[in-house]
């Protein structure tokens, strides 16, 4: 076989066993998330990780440095994705109070594909904002401090153009994430088997996004 040969043959091997690792780090970190939701970090161990995902504890190290790395990483992955549908559904154009319901709808659909997610944050830090939350673990929160960054940035923003409540724009947007948090819990921890939620009859997204306005609205 020529050199060329060789060399594009070894090229193949390299990105097939590339692809192959990012699929299977995707699929343990699907199920650390799952496993992380339902137990708790502190409950949930290596191995239960292990099984959900059909892999040896052994080749999870392969991946990950141990199980703060693991839940790092899962925090990572879903605060990165997050803050990008929420930049997304604010986009460029409109005004802060239409920014500010966009990326409301943007984290009520990210967390309704996602409740074990959801579940995840409340075992671990209860009814903490995402500003404290941030200060727990360094590493995995990094991306909601940059979330709050953001949500800050969209009521500057507002309060400049007379749109929003005169006021602190971190402090608004720590009570913004407040009513996102609180919403969500009750959506998530209301759901029956089919998947649906009992806040929505009782609370529907019409009425979250008025509270919202009359919260935030000048003066």
């Amino acid at each position: 076989m020529a050199r060329t040969d060789r060399s594009t043959a070894e090229s193949l091997r390299d990105q097939r066993r590339r692809e192959k690792d990012r699929v299977s780090r995707q699929h343990i970190l699907d199920a650390a998330e799952r496993v992380f939701g339902r137990k708790g970090f502190h409950n949930a161990t290596l191995k239960e990780v292990a099984e959900q995902a059909e892999f040896s504890v052994g080749a999870l190290y392969g991946f990950f440095d141990g199980k703060d790395d693991l839940f790092a990483q899962v925090l990572e992955r879903q605060g990165r994705a997050l803050l990008s549908a929420m930049e997304q559904a604010a986009g460029e154009e409109g005004s802060a109070r239409g920014k500010l319901h966009r990326i409301a709808d943007a984290q009520l659909d990210y967390f309704r594909q996602r409740p074990d997610f959801y579940r995840l944050f409340e075992r671990e830090l209860g009814g903490a904002t995402w500003t404290f939350r941030a200060s727990l673990n360094e590493a995995g929160f990094e991306r909601y401090r940059e979330v709050m960054s953001f949500e800050a940035g969209i009521f500057r923003e507002g309060v400049e153009a007379g749109e929003l409540r005169a006021g602190d724009p971190e402090i608004m947007a720590a009570l913004f994430s407040g009513i996102m948090q609180a919403y969500i819990a009750q959506w998530v921890f209301g759901l029956d088997t089919r998947g649906r939620s009992a806040v929505e009859e009782a609370f529907p997204v019409e009425a979250l996004h008025e509270l919202i306005d009359r919260a935030f609205a000048p003066g």
